[in-house]
């Protein structure tokens, strides 16, 4: 480990580590971080990088999203095999032959475990009727981690997030991050929720929205193998496709470096009081070199500079808001401060939250 490494900060993120992974070097990062680094990279023309360790550039194992798109396509090949479908074994073996590549220049173990279970075709079929019902109880109650991520094979392995931005379901999405389902997750063709809801704002089937909820928890810009044909790094690449296709209103939203994110508001001398307040990045104004921003809770709008933000994505713990499902329609929840949408999310769990019965009773569920 270097020096300018501490034992519980990731090397890429720089913050605290969240399900750590000890590379063969020693060096440590989250998991998401490290899944996201080798990704990105095996996608584009630095595919390299993603062989590296980011910070001493040992050679590091393949990312979990490469060994499952491996099996999902080795799988497909099987059943066209069986079956006797010839036309598309062509297309899915030079796919395979690419990931393998990839996989097999590592000469270590190779023990990622997915953990997600197989999405059931009763529940994808559930989404598409908008039937919140059966699938709030096949996720549970508590929600069985594993499920969050569920993958449907006979649908090139999409989860239940692509299957809300596919479908039009932002209370699903967002109800799916609240409990933790990756906002980065890819399909077997590499696609993100993020890149889905741009492929159906293209086909004007919507996204918007659900492309507006992705970011604002997070959602990085990366790109399928067949976008390496740009020869621009993800995000531009990702830009330059959104314009080319007519998709003007996604690509001016992610064209600045705010746009579309949850941000906090810093470096405000003359209003104080807005520091570490909350808000959605609406716009970027180029003229003005401001950016227009909606408080959280208030709905406020203001203009602030880019060095009045930084981002602070919607996390599990930090949500900003919260939507559940109830006797059968959906309900949103707004809070005021930080530390209130915290003490509900504590209350959700079955915590000790600490406060005045009258503050208690407000966060009453």
């Amino acid at each position: 480990m270097t020096a300018d490494q501490t034992v519980d900060e990731c090397g890429i993120c720089l913050d605290t580590l969240t399900e750590a992974i000890t590379l063969p070097c020693s060096h440590k990062f989250c998991a998401s971080c490290l899944d996201g680094w080798k990704s990105k990279f095996g996608y584009s023309l630095k595919k390299e990088k993603s062989k590296s360790c980011p910070l001493c550039r040992k050679k590091i194992p393949p990312s979990k999203d490469m060994l499952i798109q491996l099996d999902f396509y080795r799988k497909q090949k099987r059943e066209l095999e069986a079956r006797g479908e010839t036309t598309k074994l062509s297309h899915i073996q030079q796919v395979i032959n690419r990931l393998e590549a990839e996989v097999s220049d590592y000469d270590g173990r190779l023990d990622y475990d997915d953990g997600c279970t197989e999405l059931p075709e009763h529940i994808f079929n559930a989404v598409k009727k908008n039937n919140m019902k059966k699938v709030m109880k096949w996720l549970g109650s508590p929600v069985d981690k594993n499920k969050l991520n569920a993958r449907d094979s006979d649908h090139l392995n999409c989860t239940l997030a692509h299957s809300a931005v596919g479908f039009d379901n932002s209370g699903l999405l967002s109800i799916l991050l609240q409990y933790g389902a990756d906002v980065n997750v890819l399909d077997a063709r590499g696609c993100s929720p993020l890149v889905l809801a741009h492929q159906r704002m293209v086909n004007d089937t919507g996204g918007f929205e659900q492309a507006k909820i992705l970011l604002e928890w997070g959602a990085e810009i990366s790109l399928p193998r067949s976008a390496s044909e740009y020869r621009l790094d993800d995000r531009n690449a990702f830009i330059y496709m959104l314009k080319q296709s007519g998709n003007n209103k996604l690509a001016n939203l992610v064209s600045s470096e705010f746009g579309g994110r949850r941000c906090e508001v810093i470096n405000l001398p003359n209003h104080p009081q807005l520091n570490g307040k909350t808000c959605v990045v609406e716009k970027y104004i180029t003229k003005k070199d401001k950016y227009k921003i909606i408080f959280e809770g208030s709905g406020n709008a203001a203009l602030v500079g880019p060095n009045n933000l930084k981002r602070r994505d919607r996390t599990p713990q930090d949500c900003g808001y919260y939507i559940s499902f109830e006797n059968g329609r959906m309900s949103r929840r707004e809070f005021a401060t930080k530390e209130e949408c915290q003490a509900y999310v504590t209350l959700l769990n079955g915590g000790d939250v600490k406060g005045t019965a009258e503050e208690l009773a407000s966060l009453k569920l």
